[in-house]
């Protein structure tokens, strides 16, 4: 797994408040087709945010007298919504507007207990294949998908901006390492004067990296944020450690004394 796909999925769990221990998998069909319940959102009575995939039937559990609300993507247009059960099912549309734009919202409300139906809604990017239930006292309040394709698109977009951001002449590319045997050893490496940047391979392993201050014989732990294949540190160095398990890459900033004045 790409080091871009690794932190992409980091970032939809967090989003999604951890959406292996939130959402059920009930079944994985001989043709890769996967059944993925609320019920557990449903019981807290909490929002519910499913991670999309094309090939997934989504479970949604509803309630007489409430309504669910099961909102698209932003800038989503649909195309069709259609029921298998339409007597029993008071299905609506509507739009709202939030901090990433326009939202198609779709409400469904059952008419009794113990229903179950299907609903397709087509849209301008996707299809969605979703179980409805009527339970009696719990439900799935609000729907929300996570898109990691989409977000793939905007981390792709960083990258190609990430390095072309303010005058390249500025940029401090004159960093030695130690060594590099190792796969998580930077192609590349260069501050802006204000952050640091590693430029690292596609590789599962994922270093950390520390600082060592002048004078200190302890290296000092540093946060750092991952884009696509970059590290960024909120910072620049004399000399700093990648480290991942017992391996060690050296990495000294030749021009900090020229960054620091």
């Amino acid at each position: 797994m790409h080091i871009k796909k690794i932190a992409i999925i980091f970032s939809l769990i967090i989003a999604a408040n951890s959406y292996s221990a939130n959402t059920v998998l009930e079944q994985i069909t001989p043709n890769k087709q996967v059944i993925i319940s609320g019920i557990r959102e449903a019981k807290n009575g909490v929002q519910t945010n499913f991670v999309y995939n094309e090939d997934a039937m989504y479970t949604i559990y509803c309630r007489v007298n409430y309504l669910t609300a099961i909102m698209l993507a932003p800038n989503e247009q649909i195309i069709s919504v259609s029921g298998g059960d339409t007597a029993r099912w008071q299905k609506s549309q509507s739009t709202t507007g939030s901090s990433e734009g326009t939202r198609q919202v779709i409400y469904i409300k059952p008419f009794s207990i113990n229903l179950r139906t299907n609903l397709i809604i087509n849209t301008n990017k996707r299809m969605y294949n979703i179980n409805l239930y009527s339970a009696k006292e719990w439900y799935n309040p609000v729907v929300k998908w996570l898109y990691p394709d989409e977000v793939m698109k905007i981390q792709e977009a960083k990258e190609k901006t990430i390095v072309t951001t303010g005058n390249l002449e500025d940029h401090n590319y004159n960093y030695t390492v130690s060594t590099k045997r190792y796969d998580f050893t930077p192609s590349s490496i260069f501050d802006d004067g204000q952050k640091t940047y590693f430029v690292l391979k596609n590789t599962q392993e994922l270093p950390v990296f520390y600082i060592r201050e002048k004078g200190s014989k302890q290296d000092q732990l540093v946060n750092f944020r991952i884009q696509g294949n970059y590290y960024i540190i909120d910072r620049i160095f004399e000399e700093g450690v990648l480290k991942l398990g017992n391996k060690r890459i050296v990495i000294k900033n030749k021009n900090y004394r020229y960054k620091e004045e």
